[in-house]
């Protein structure tokens, strides 16, 4: 996202005025095709990737054939299976209304090599109109196909780049033209950064067309610095160097930047912005006092349980229940090309304010679907559950709650309470205050799940009587009290979750491992450890996944909550698993595998893996 108070030419992601050698400068060999090619191998570049680039001509000096031999050297590179992106943009309806953009015939500003990337015979070109992209490949069409809303918004050509683990590529130009940067700032919606609509008419294969493009878009006075996180990503090792004549090449993961990248901001929400400009934004960011003061002068009441064990644990964790109906703004839909429909929306009518979340289901679904809410582990996003692709990545495992969608399910995934984008402060220092105001982190994150649930049971598209909950981690522990305390829910699903016993794990020394969370007060000297729990299930299904070597969640402590499950249900049979796999706290492809085939065995289709 090119900013128009930042970047008055509008040539900030690729200008061929960038690195320019002046005329009395030192001479510059010829750069060959050839010498293009060594330098791309020298990155690690090769057939099948997907490479976004940023780049300025006049950086190398002279090029022999000049755009078209970067251009061809890049497909050469990729070839046969690997696709080329780069920014086609050029400053449409930051000037007003009346602008027009043609995708077909409005040239690109990003220098000579993106304007020759736009041209390439078989080219694809996006609609967006603010920040069009062009890509020559196998999946070019894919990627640029699809009418996103906002700039970086989950099908947008920059998410999918982050989804097939693509390269951004800067030929001659530095991170402070990284685009990609601009999507944490979007998926974190970042408090300096305001919402703004543009509009203005859109030209696609000659029809002419109003519409309207939602952009964040920076608070007066407050200014982007890229470097720091550049740095820590050269620190990290992620970062690839050459040289190719006079120009610098750097390659870097799309999926380094955004790992690292909403890591560091989780840890410091100005990490993006200048040293200059740091107090300005830092005037936008969520206040702690005001949050505390909300909690202290609207505490809630306790949601209601039926079951005796239940309504103590709700009241013990101050579990709020709801002010108002549950509601849901749309703010994005549509049909993905592995057949599910996803919903962007905003719940509200739980105890906070808002509450991000993706909604998904098979989009051929003609009949009210079985639901499951998934939540996610800490320090991880609603649109990593939501990624097209089943993957592993370090202890996660991306795409989970939507492989579970492409399984007949309605998925529900919400953003976690202390994390981006809700409007609390994000991170675990300061849940530590909620015990002052009779709250806890815990009833917090119970308190949404449930309010997501009571949304999901308003859905026409979801069978009411089929909603189960299931997490990872944080989103795991959240998922088993969600289940013991309301009782509409069918059944849950726990990977990692901490599920078994805390005194166990509090005899173990191992009391570090979790954040504040996990440790309500009062929990074990009321009787609500999780073995004295189980009468509250009533028979309803659970599965729980641990690992041998799992910090947070000692053998011992799982081995009670075994025993204590077979003491009550001695006929349970495997409406009761346990899983347990060798290796650290993670969530594996074998743990989620085996739990989506026992949630369709109980509380979804049976016998099929996937709705046509």
């Amino acid at each position: 996202m090119v900013d128009p108070a930042a970047d008055p030419a509008g040539l900030g992601t690729g200008s061929d005025r960038a690195g320019a050698i002046g005329a009395s400068g030192p001479a510059v060999p010829t750069v060959t095709r050839g010498d293009l090619l060594a330098g791309l191998d020298a990155l690690g570049l090769g057939p099948g990737d997907l490479v976004f680039c940023h780049s300025s001509l006049r950086a190398f000096g002279r090029v022999q054939g000049g755009a078209a031999t970067v251009v061809g050297a890049l497909l050469d590179t990729v070839a046969p299976t690997g696709t080329l992106m780069a920014p086609i943009f050029r400053r449409f309806f930051w000037e007003g209304p009346d602008q027009v953009w043609d995708r077909e015939q409005s040239p690109s500003l990003m220098g000579a090599i993106s304007e020759c990337v736009r041209t390439w015979p078989g080219v694809c070109r996006s609609s967006h109109g603010p920040h069009p992209v062009a890509a020559v490949g196998p999946l070019a069409a894919e990627l640029t196909g699809r009418r996103h809303c906002s700039d970086y918004a989950l099908d947008s050509p920059l998410a999918r780049l982050i989804d097939l683990d693509g390269w951004v590529l800067l030929m001659g130009v530095g991170f402070e033209v990284c685009t990609l940067m601009h999507l944490l700032e979007e998926r974190l919606e970042i408090p300096y950064r305001r919402w703004v609509d543009l509009v203005g008419t859109v030209i696609e294969d000659g029809v002419a067309a109003r519409r309207t493009f939602p952009l964040m878009m920076r608070y007066e006075g407050v200014n982007n610095d890229f470097g720091p996180l550049a740095a820590q990503l050269v620190a990290a090792g992620r970062v690839r160097q050459t040289q190719v004549g006079a120009s610098r090449l750097q390659a870097v993961r799309a999926r380094d930047i955004h790992d690292l990248g909403l890591a560091g901001l989780r840890r410091d929400p100005l990490l993006l912005v200048s040293a200059a400009t740091r107090d300005a934004a830092a005037r936008y960011l969520p206040q702690l006092g005001p949050w505390l003061q909300r909690l202290q002068q609207e505490p809630g009441t306790i949601r209601p349980a039926t079951e005796p064990l239940a309504a103590r644990l709700a009241a013990l964790l101050h579990v709020r229940r709801p002010t108002q109906a549950p509601s849901a703004q749309v703010r994005d839909a549509w049909a993905a090309a592995d057949g599910v429909w996803i919903e962007d929306l905003r719940l509200h009518g739980g105890p906070g304010p808002t509450l991000p979340a993706f909604f998904a289901r098979p989009a051929a679904a003609t009949t009210p679907r079985p639901a499951v809410l998934c939540l996610h582990g800490t320090g991880d996003t609603r649109e990593g559950l939501m990624e097209p692709r089943l993957t592993a990545r370090g202890t996660n495992l991306l795409g989970w709650a939507r492989d579970l969608a492409r399984q007949g399910f309605a998925v529900l995934v919400i953003t976690q309470l202390a994390h981006p984008p809700r409007p609390e402060p994000w991170g675990w220092d300061w849940p530590k205050l909620l015990p002052l105001f009779s709250q806890t982190a815990m009833g917090q994150l119970v308190a949404d799940a449930l309010a997501a649930t009571d949304y999901l049971a308003t859905r026409s598209d979801v069978d009411a009587g089929r909603i189960g909950v299931a997490g990872y981690s944080l989103g795991g522990i959240a998922a088993f009290y969600s289940l013991i305390i309301e009782a509409r829910l069918a059944g849950g699903a726990v990977f990692c979750g901490g599920v078994g016993s805390v005194a166990a794990l509090v005899a173990a020394g191992q009391d570090s491992f979790h954040s504040v969370y996990f440790y309500p007060p009062g929990l074990l000297s009321a009787g609500l450890d999780h073995p004295q729990l189980v009468p509250a299930l009533a028979g309803r299904p659970l599965w729980v996944a641990a690992t041998e070597a799992d910090a947070g969640m000692p053998p011992v402590g799982v081995a009670a909550f075994a025993a204590a499950m077979g003491a009550a249900w001695p006929d349970a049979g495997d409406r009761f698993h346990l899983h347990v796999e060798p290796g650290p706290h993670a969530l594996t492809l074998g743990a989620f595998t085996g739990a989506a085939a026992w949630m369709r065995q109980h509380w979804g289709d049976r016998g099929s893996a996937e709705v046509a």
